[in-house]
């Protein structure tokens, strides 16, 4: 992860890691297989680190609608992006390998449900289909506009926020309905 700091992603080698951990690179090849399974095993990690920015408390009163809170989740979002050039360069940059991005699909779909189970605590959700996972799809197409406000200015444009937004409300909706009740505050 501290490499990933200052170097890019496509730049990224497993000699260059194993130099930076002291570790010679044949052993290296104990713990991964290749620098494939290494960078999945960091995104990984960051997905954990979005889980817990995700699950911080938030005043209950703030949020009147589910809408509000799928706000609220594109911005602590946004906020680990900006603070974190790793998960940017993981998720935002495009130079992803695929079999990374494939890996990771895994462990969105983690991270999905522990989304749903933050809606759950505020609203009463309704049913979904068991073949779709929409808060999966929420977080991947949420990504779309931060991932070209990226690759086009190096950075997360305001505008791109609140594009993220827009995308993760439109898309929630077509599961959702427009109100949601609220559960009562325990």
């Amino acid at each position: 992860m501290d490499l990933l700091q200052e170097t890019p992603i496509e730049q990224l080698s497993f000699k260059r890691v194993s130099d930076k951990a002291s570790v010679p690179e044949g052993s290296a090849y104990h713990f991964f297989a290749n620098r494939f399974d290494l960078l999945a095993a960091v995104a990984n990690t960051l997905a954990g680190d979005f889980a817990q920015a995700y699950s911080k408390p938030f005043p209950i009163d703030t949020i009147d609608t589910w809408q509000d809170l799928a706000d609220l989740m594109v911005e602590r979002a946004v906020d680990m992006y900006r603070n974190s050039r790793v998960a940017s360069q993981i998720w935002l940059s495009g130079r992803t390998p695929a079999q990374v991005r494939l890996a990771d699909h895994v462990t969105d779909r983690a991270v999905s449900g522990f989304l749903f189970s933050i809606f759950d605590s505020v609203f009463v959700m309704p049913e979904f289909p068991t073949d779709s996972d929409p808060f999966f799809f929420f977080l991947e197409l949420c990504d779309v506009p931060l991932s070209i406000s990226v690759i086009e200015h190096g950075e997360i444009k305001d505008e791109m926020v609140d594009e993220a937004k827009r995308v993760g409300r439109g898309y929630l909706s077509t599961y959702l309905p427009t109100v949601l009740k609220k559960r009562p505050l325990e």
